[in-house]
């Protein structure tokens, strides 16, 4: 008799410790707001979304509500602004790699940022200097038109094409 008594203990603690198989819980809400726990969710509150729960009470899943086309339409909008601010991000790695490639260190690239606008600057004063004398020579091959046609004199059409191409090739202008 004392063997059998231990004999059911031993079963006992033996399927004790097999695991139970419990199926898990759904936790979903009601159109009025109420927390409904059960075996399944309904066709009708599957759009809310849900939460699967296991024998534990432990939430093992959650399933989002379906997004309002909206909701939709904003998010891809998001994304797509975090894919172009990633991809200007990238650009600006690959810019800043180029320069280190170029220049040593960032007094080289001011000292050369400097050199360009002075020679920007040299550039200004040569074809300002070069448009103030044709402006004379305009002038004074104007003056020389209205003393001939004053005189009563006719001014040649050749006379008008010789002056452009003059200006022209005094400034540097490039023909049309």
């Amino acid at each position: 008799m004392h063997f059998h008594k231990l004999t059911t203990i031993l079963w006992l603690l033996l399927f004790a410790a097999l695991p139970v198989h419990a199926a898990n819980i759904y936790k979903y809400y009601d159109y009025e707001g109420r927390e409904i726990l059960g075996s399944q969710v309904p066709a009708e509150y599957v759009k809310n979304g849900y939460e699967v729960i296991n024998e534990r009470g432990q939430v093992i899943q959650v399933v989002p509500r379906t997004l309002t086309d909206e909701e939709r339409a904003a998010q891809a909008d998001t994304l797509n602004q975090e894919q172009l601010a990633e991809e200007a991000r990238r650009q600006q790695e690959e810019d800043d790699r180029l320069l280190l490639r170029l220049y040593r260190t960032p007094e080289e690239v001011v000292r050369r940022r400097d050199s360009t606008i002075e020679e920007l600057d040299a550039q200004v004063s040569v074809l300002s200097a070069l448009l103030l004398s044709a402006e004379e020579k305009f002038q004074d091959l104007q003056a020389r038109v209205d003393s001939a046609e004053s005189a009563g004199n006719e001014v040649d059409e050749s006379f008008s094409v010789s002056m452009t191409l003059l200006l022209r090739k005094e400034t540097g202008w490039p023909d049309r």
